[in-house]
C-alpha cells in the first residue's frame, strides 16, 4: 500500500518540501500548475513578505504576510482582495526557493525582495481597482445587460 506523506510529514522527516503550485491566488508571481515551490520548516516566526504555507481546514494555502500582531499573522495571496488572520499554529512551513519558468530564485535574491516589497506597496491600489471594476460591472450587468 502506498499512502501520500503529508507536507507536515515530508517537512519533518526531508527538512524541506517540494511542490508544483496550483490556483491564481499568488499570480502574477506563481502561475496554476507551472512553477515549483521549496518549502523549509519555520525556525523563528515569521516577518513581513514572508511566504507561509499554512493549513486552512483541510487544504494547504501560500499566501503572503502583510502584517504581523503579537499572536497572529495578516496575510493575503498576491491576486486576493481579502486578507486572512493566521496563527503560527496553521503555520506548516515557509517558501525559501521557487523555480518559476525554469529559473531558480531564493527569498534572498534581489529581485524577489525588490518584487515582494513593490507589491505590498502597491497591493491597495490593485484592491481599489478591482473592487471599482466589480463595482461597475455589475452596474453595467443589472442597468445595461437586463
Amino acid at each position: 500500500m502506498n499512502e501520500q506523506l503529508s507536507a507536515e510529514q515530508v517537512l519533518k522527516e526531508k527538512g524541506f518540501f517540494v511542490t508544483t503550485t496550483s490556483g491564481v491566488s499568488m499570480l502574477p508571481l506563481f502561475s496554476d500548475r507551472r512553477d515549483r515551490i521549496v518549502i523549509r520548516p519555520v525556525a523563528d516566526r515569521l516577518k513581513k513578505y514572508d511566504v507561509p504555507l499554512y493549513r486552512r481546514g483541510e487544504s494547504l494555502v501560500l499566501h503572503r504576510v502583510i502584517g504581523v500582531r503579537e499572536n497572529h499573522y495578516i496575510i493575503r495571496g498576491d491576486n486576493c482582495i481579502e486578507r486572512e488572520t493566521v496563527k503560527d499554529e496553521q503555520i506548516v512551513g515557509v517558501l525559501c526557493e521557487f523555480y518559476r519558468k525554469d529559473k531558480h530564485y531564493t527569498v534572498n535574491d534581489f529581485s524577489y525582495r525588490l518584487y515582494s516589497r513593490l507589491w505590498v506597496f502597491i497591493s491597495p491600489a490593485l484592491i481599489a481597482f478591482k473592487k471599482a471594476r466589480s463595482f461597475l460591472s455589475r452596474i453595467y450587468h443589472k442597468i445595461i445587460k437586463k
